[in-house]
């Protein structure tokens, strides 16, 4: 056990309090955060966004899940003159695997500098398929981005066990999205192992899309951009 599970433990106080009252008293409390700024969660223009970090996207975009996104960045590309930020959602992630995700990544250190963490792509993808969970890997054009505030690392204990009170946690519904996804992992795995994550979006600029995933997100984000005329 690692020092994150510990402090989701004492910060969340989850001794006392059920891990629904928990996520609902940060759901809040992180919500009247995101109308301002502090030193906690503060606002951050697009430009400053980091890949390590965790992150609360107000985006435009016909998903709840997407317009109200709980993120951790993992890597930047460009195509098409469009910025996309890989960032992890979680809103498509149990409270109880998004911990076990970062518990052997970080340190002490991590918490009392609030510094970005050392993580990369392959590393996240894969720890994220070992659990079922790959697909949260999902792209944001950052011209669609409305408002971005970065969590202090010493919040992320609670940062983990919260959402936008908009967005009704169902872990139930969460597994029955995973179990329907896993006849297809292997499948899906294959066609991103393929290529980098540079030639995915190469793939995606000459319109030769090879994953059938990545055509349906080219087509999200393209659907998107007419939509709220970006």
């Amino acid at each position: 056990m690692g020092i994150l599970l510990d402090k989701v433990e004492t910060d969340n106080n989850l001794k006392r309090v059920s891990i629904p009252d928990a996520y609902k008293e940060n759901s809040a409390f992180f919500y009247n955060k995101y109308r301002g700024s502090d030193k906690e969660v503060q606002n951050t223009p697009f430009r400053e966004i980091s890949f390590g970090g965790f992150y609360f996207f107000h985006y435009r975009d016909e998903s709840n899940w997407m317009r109200y996104s709980p993120v951790f960045t993992v890597e930047f590309k460009k195509f098409e003159n469009k910025i996309i930020i890989l960032a992890l959602n979680f809103n498509f992630i149990p409270l109880e695997f998004r911990v076990r995700i970062f518990d052997n990544y970080m340190i002490e250190n991590d918490f009392t500098k609030n510094r970005d963490l050392e993580v990369d792509f392959p590393g996240i993808y894969n720890k994220l398929l070992q659990i079922g969970f790959e697909y949260s890997l999902v792209e944001y054009n950052m011209a669609q981005l409305i408002q971005s505030h970065r969590i202090n690392t010493n919040l992320v204990p609670r940062f983990l066990y919260s959402g936008h009170p908009i967005n009704k946690y169902d872990p139930k519904k969460l597994y029955e999205i995973m179990l329907a996804k896993k006849d297809k992992q292997k499948q899906r795995d294959s066609e991103m192992k393929k290529l980098s994550l540079e030639q995915l979006y190469k793939e995606a600029e000459g319109k030769n899309f090879t994953p059938v995933e990545l055509k349906e997100r080219y087509d999200r984000i393209q659907r998107n951009l007419e939509k709220f005329n970006q």
